[in-house]
């Protein structure tokens, strides 16, 4: 973890990654992105010099400067105080599409990790809108730590993992070992046993062993825990070993693919109560 970018709207759950941010940076000596991007209406269009080019009226106008100008005075004080606390930090601030500029600051910056606040969604507001983070989630190539209450150092003592027996964990694993490099953190491995996807104990119980061999963990446990839906068995067992942190593999599905099967990582993202760390499986 070299590079963590921490997007941010300066609310509650944005403030909550931000500490959070400032913890990680302080462990693994990373430097911070703060980005904020203010959206434009549709009407509005970005000149070459990156401003509005035609606003729809003087009060348009206005609004956007007065959010420039604002965004300018808290990115300021998030740096500063960063810097304070011995962090390297800087800022962006963009107009337009905050996914857009999400991916295009990576990109920019070689971002390596991402941490979002987050306030998940629910019934007709996630299907029709989602989220940024959620998207987030889908696209990132980088791991995405999805925050939606403030954590501590000790906030990264008890992961757990629910693992598909995958052939591409590799990148979820790295990452787990990233943090307990650091946290000396405890891995809960956990299948999950469902309806549609049962095994019994007798082969489940040495393939989590053989899984963890094979990946090279250490200071972990071996689970199966049994649900009716998969996202429910990995929230149940979480509350059930009081995690502090739950890490799931994402296959980065789109299109009719992901309408098909969905993605219980980013259920589970906008779901869950704990923090989710969400990398992803795709080559």
């Amino acid at each position: 973890m070299k590079k963590i970018l921490v997007p941010t709207d300066f609310t509650q759950e944005a403030d909550n990654a931000v500490e959070t941010a400032r913890m990680l940076a302080k462990k693994f000596k990373a430097k911070i992105v703060f980005l904020n991007v203010i959206e434009l209406s549709s009407g509005e269009v970005i000149n070459t010099s990156g401003g509005p080019s035609n606003y729809a009226s003087f009060t348009d106008g206005m609004l956007i400067h007065e959010s420039l100008k604002r965004s300018e005075e808290e990115m300021t004080r998030l740096v500063e105080v960063s810097k304070f606390q011995g962090i390297s930090s800087e800022y962006e601030v963009k107009l337009g599409n905050p996914f857009g500029h999400i991916f295009s600051t990576v990109k920019e910056h070689d971002i390596d990790f991402i941490v979002m606040g987050t306030k998940g969604a629910s019934g007709l507001s996630e299907i029709i809108i989602g989220s940024n983070t959620e998207k987030v989630v889908r696209k990132a190539k980088c791991p995405v730590l999805s925050i939606k209450e403030p954590m501590a150092e000790d906030s990264f003592e008890n992961i757990v993992y629910a693992t598909n027996f995958g052939e591409r964990e590799d990148n979820v694993v790295k990452a787990i070992k990233d943090l307990q490099s650091v946290f000396d953190s405890k891995v809960h491995l956990v299948w999950i046993n469902t309806p549609n996807n049962f095994k019994s104990d007798v082969s489940n119980r040495p393939m989590l062993d053989d899984f963890a061999s094979k990946h090279g963990l250490e200071n972990y446990t071996i689970n199966v825990y049994n649900d009716i839906i998969a996202e429910d068995g990995i929230r149940h067992f979480a509350d059930y070993i009081d995690a502090d942190l739950i890490v799931m593999g994402t296959n980065s599905y789109t299109g009719l693919s992901r309408v098909i099967r969905g993605s219980v990582a980013e259920d589970m993202v906008n779901h869950a109560v704990r923090s989710v760390m969400t990398v992803t499986m795709k080559e």
